[in-house]
């Protein structure tokens, strides 16, 4: 009954044990890295931005005239609009979608 009693309280502590060594070997940590490349602009004139582009000017920016226009080497277009007082910079796609429009920054 000795014995018993001893294998039982042995086989139960090996078990309290057996998951605490399975929970530390599944921990595994995941490292992604991105890569991003960084985008060049060549000044276009206004003629060489896509019919797509030009479109959503003028549908969205309704008063803005074009003063610079840029190609990415990513294929987006980088153009610079004006309004009275107002300037933005503002950045499409190809295919003419508005990606983001920024506050131009000012030259020193």
């Amino acid at each position: 009954m000795k014995k018993v009693m001893i294998l039982s309280a042995a086989a139960l502590m090996l078990c309290f044990a057996m998951p605490q060594f399975a929970e530390a070997a599944k921990v595994q940590n995941a490292i992604t890295m991105i890569q991003t490349q960084e985008v060049t602009y060549k000044e276009v004139t206004t003629a060489d931005i896509s019919e797509a582009v030009s479109a959503t000017i003028t549908k969205d920016y309704a008063g803005y005239t074009i003063y610079k226009a840029f190609l990415g080497s990513d294929g987006t277009y980088k153009v610079a609009v004006t309004k009275v007082d107002v300037k933005e910079v503002l950045f499409f796609d190809a295919t003419g979608v508005f990606i983001k429009a920024e506050k131009p920054t000012p030259v020193k």
